[in-house]
């Protein structure tokens, strides 16, 4: 019998794919124009709000004037285009890398800046905040993109400047940033040069086979082509285990860090609302089946919490089989952040989401402050629609060790009563028993909250906010989901956050990652 394991890789075309072709009328829209007459707009978000609409699917997509900063939220079904609705909304991009190019010639042309750049070893990276935008009194908004200087021999080792877009004016001391800092953080020197996106499918069919039997069938994207607001790092879709299909969608779409009290006072934060769709390079090595940014390894690929490196040959979705387990890895880039997006499914059918944190040299992370990072499970048991969720405590809190949920509920770890959950299809017995990864800790008050119950519904992909610093504003937003409905025998989706604490004066040593363990139940 062979029982040699193989990956296989293929392009893959789904069904958003074919929607966003049929939504590209939506920018020439008469709604849309009336309120964006910019030359230029281009389509920054687009969600299928059904699972099996097909071409008369409802839809949702923001529509964005790069000119006027100006954005429109159109809703409407692909079959009747003409009849879409549209409405203004607050939507801020962050900087492309041709946008950032033009701050950084803007910064080396200024008489004072230039000559800190001119300094050996000195350079531009890109901050966090990414924008200190001015907003004015009668509505409008100067979007200014932020630039980091760090000259390694000098009295202020880091500061961020500003620039002004519409004109290039640079502002040496912007609102809203980090105080110049003589001190820096971290030892790993940022790189700049890992191109964003890029050519290549928008995602790729994985098979992994053992023999004859096939163990995982599943459609991973890129964080360049993930879903949401923000994106949501290496996503999946359609995951099947020996033939049962398990998951309609896996992805991260909520990500945010808040800094305490020390870190607040010298302009870091006091929290920002982080983004899963720019690709970080690492190192990779093996072929490339399906085309550009999907690459099959021959050995395990090594990010910067592995090799403390940001640099790298490759950036997209890394897949490696290491004779037990499929890894599908993707590093990430939010301003001095490297964020790791990782996946591992275990020839036995455990599930492991694993998101790892790190950073490059910045003013800001010797601070204290805690990541949070929520994924979204959308469990599709055997079928969609007769799912249900258990609690487990030991010891019991009333009268059984498991209850079951049965309408939409917010729920916090609880290590003393051991509390677990588990997702089963109510006919077959079969689905997932959720473990509590040990490094996962447990809300505070930023934090949110540890586990969601909610119906699934197609607009609730994450809270719609982007980038911000405002606490009151990047806090995730799930509660806003539970709304009373019936959980028990539905189409479920599950939120799960992990909360990791980086203090540097503590040395107790630990993982910085976070994530639990799906167990199978009843899939053999």
């Amino acid at each position: 019998m062979n029982d040699a394991v193989v990956v296989d890789i293929q392009p893959y075309e789904n069904e958003s794919d074919a929607a966003l072709a049929l939504a590209g009328d939506l920018v020439r829209l008469p709604g849309v124009r009336q309120q964006l007459p910019g030359e230029r707009l281009r389509m920054a978000d687009f969600r299928l709000l059904e699972k099996d609409g097909g071409e008369d699917a409802a839809f949702q997509a923001v529509i964005h004037d790069p000119d006027s900063y100006r954005s429109v939220l159109v809703n409407g079904r692909l079959s009747a285009l003409g009849e879409a609705q549209a409405r203004s909304v607050r939507f801020r991009p962050r900087p492309s890398a041709e946008e950032f190019a033009q701050a950084v010639e803007a910064v080396s042309a200024h008489p004072e800046l230039s000559q800190i750049l001119a300094r050996d070893g000195a350079h531009p990276y890109r901050p966090m905040p990414p924008l200190a935008d001015i907003e004015h009194a009668d509505g409008t908004t100067d979007r200014i993109v932020t630039v980091g200087l760090r000259d390694p021999g000098g009295e202020m080792k880091h500061r961020i400047v500003g620039v002004r877009m519409r004109d290039g004016i640079v502002l040496p001391s912007p609102v809203g940033v980090p105080v110049p800092a003589s001190y820096e953080c971290e030892t790993t020197p940022g790189v700049d040069d890992c191109p964003e996106g890029g050519p290549g499918h928008r995602s790729v069919r994985v098979r992994v086979r053992r023999g004859s039997s096939e163990l995982w069938n599943l459609v991973v994207s890129r964080p360049a082509q993930s879903s949401g607001t923000n994106g949501s790092g290496a996503e999946l879709r359609f995951v099947d285990y020996r033939g049962t299909r398990v998951l309609y969608q896996a992805h991260l779409p909520i990500l945010n860090v808040q800094y305490g009290p020390d870190g607040e006072a010298v302009g870091c934060g006091p929290t920002y609302r982080d983004w899963q769709n720019q690709e970080a390079c690492f190192t990779a090595s093996g072929s490339e089946p399906a085309g550009p940014g999907y690459r099959l390894c021959s050995t395990a690929p090594a990010t910067i919490l592995d090799n403390g490196s940001d640099s790298g040959s490759f950036h997209g979705v890394a897949f490696h089989h290491d004779g037990s387990e499929l890894r599908i890895v993707s590093e990430l880039a939010a301003g001095w952040y490297r964020y790791i997006s990782d996946w591992r499914f275990a020839d036995d059918g455990v599930i492991r989401p694993r998101f790892g944190f790190a950073g490059v040299t910045n003013p800001c992370t010797c601070q204290v402050h805690t990541h949070h990072a929520y994924w979204r499970l959308n469990f599709d048991i055997a079928g969609a629609a007769d799912d249900r969720v258990d609690e487990y405590n030991d010891p019991p809190i009333g009268d059984g060790a498991w209850t079951r949920l049965r309408f939409e509920t917010r729920r916090n770890r609880h290590s003393l009563h051991r509390r677990q959950w588990r997702v089963v299809n109510r006919a077959t017995d079969q689905g997932y028993h959720i473990v509590p990864g040990p490094n996962d800790s447990t809300a505070d008050a930023y934090g949110a909250g540890d586990l969601w119950v909610v119906r699934r519904r197609g607009a609730e992909i994450d809270d719609g906010q982007g980038f911000t610093t405002d606490p009151a504003l990047s806090r995730a937003r799930i509660d806003g989901f539970v709304g009373g409905e019936a959980v028990d025998g539905r189409d479920l989706v599950v939120w799960y956050g992990g909360h990791f604490h980086h203090d540097e004066h503590d040395h107790t040593p630990r993982p910085h990652v976070v994530g639990p363990d799906l167990y199978p139940v009843g899939l053999s």
